[in-house]
């Protein structure tokens, strides 16, 4: 096992915590000992998603090792610190991070929105993806116009030496169109990288063929 992964999205609100929470407790629910990890949280219900995160592990580990940078106003990270008069450690994030992959056998990754999100000056998502030396999964929305930021997602991901492990594309909608039954053989096609799932417009996705494929 000890296979750890970057989640990273088309663009914010993709569903990128739904997924990761998702993948989170079906891996615990086989036996897996598993964690999902949320760098950095900006906006008033930010932290809400390392919440979720610490409810499925039973509260195992403090709020705090799961999200360690929690900005406020809900921008990119760099324009929120400036905002706050604060700075983003780069190194308390990799600190939290190495202790977790020490102690559970799979650690998820949630990034925050796509990969060309600013950190800091001249440091970005994808940035912090080579740092912890992951490879990507990406999230991607089914509907229109995920080809076109599925696309540039990857070409990102791949500019920055990152492996992309594959795109789970998320029914946000819940729409049954041309472009969403066309869209899982589209996407794939076009990104040149493999399709690991589709996740239902549902509360409880069912992510066991993901798991298997990333975890076999």
């Amino acid at each position: 096992m000890n296979q750890h992964y970057f989640i990273t999205g088309t663009d914010t609100g993709v569903g990128k915590t739904h997924v990761t929470a998702a993948l989170l407790r079906e891996l615990r629910r086989q036996g897996i000992k598993a964690a999902a990890f949320k760098p950095i949280a900006c906006g008033p219900g930010g932290r809400d998603d390392a919440k979720i995160y610490r409810r499925l592990m039973h509260n195992e580990v403090p709020l705090d090792l799961l999200n360690p940078v929690y900005l406020k106003q809900p921008l990119a990270p760099v324009v929120a610190a400036k905002m706050e008069h604060r700075e983003i450690s780069l190194h308390n994030i990799r600190t939290a991070y190495r202790s977790l992959s020490a102690e559970y056998q799979v650690v998820l990754v949630e990034g925050a929105g796509g990969l060309m999100v600013p950190i800091k000056r001249d440091y970005y998502i994808a940035d912090l993806a080579k740092d912890l030396e992951l490879p990507v999964l990406i999230v991607s929305r089914l509907s229109l116009g995920t080809i076109n930021h599925s696309v540039l997602t990857v070409r990102a991901a791949q500019s920055a030496g990152l492996r992309v492990a594959g795109i789970i594309l998320n029914d946000t909608l819940g729409r049954t169109g041309l472009a969403e039954r066309t869209n899982v053989t589209a996407v794939p096609a076009t990104c040149g990288v493999p399709l690991l799932g589709v996740v239902a417009h549902k509360a409880q996705p069912d992510v066991r063929k993901i798991v298997v494929k990333c975890w076999r």
